[in-house]
């Protein structure tokens, strides 16, 4: 197994973990911000519901998958970071943000070791493995 393959298996061990643990506390932080239950079902489809359709993907390895909940790991973000202010919520909403974070860095770093590993090192690259050109 060469080294990019390695670094790559362990972002993507990273960045699973982060992911369910953000799938696993977002639920919970959205229940106890809200009182009214229609605004708690609300915010769990809004800020939650999204990260779900990831799930099969990650744990295929799909690196498409990886790429773009990048871009959905941005709602609890900015759902968190909207309640780091508060002092009663500041633990859940910073926990949160940084794995967030961690998430997002992982995810881009599994993309990018995973593409080493298989010999892709420009864009010229890609499109050959992909059959583009």
């Amino acid at each position: 197994m060469n080294i990019h393959l390695k670094k790559a298996l362990r972002a993507r061990l990273i960045a699973v973990a982060s992911f369910l643990a953000i799938a696993l506390i977002l639920p919970v932080f959205i229940w106890l911000n809200h009182d009214n239950p229609a605004l708690r079902w609300v915010s769990l489809v809004v800020w939650w519901l999204p990260l779900m359709f990831a799930i099969p993907g990650m744990f295929k390895g799909k690196t498409y998958t990886y790429g773009w909940t990048g871009f959905v790991i941005l709602l609890p973000f900015f759902y968190a970071f909207f309640y780091i202010t508060e002092p009663e919520k500041i633990v859940w909403s910073s926990v949160i943000v940084v794995l967030s974070v961690i998430y997002f860095l992982m995810s881009v770093s599994y993309v990018k070791q995973f593409a080493l590993s298989q010999g892709v090192k420009t864009n010229a690259d890609a499109k050959k493995v992909k059959g583009i050109e």
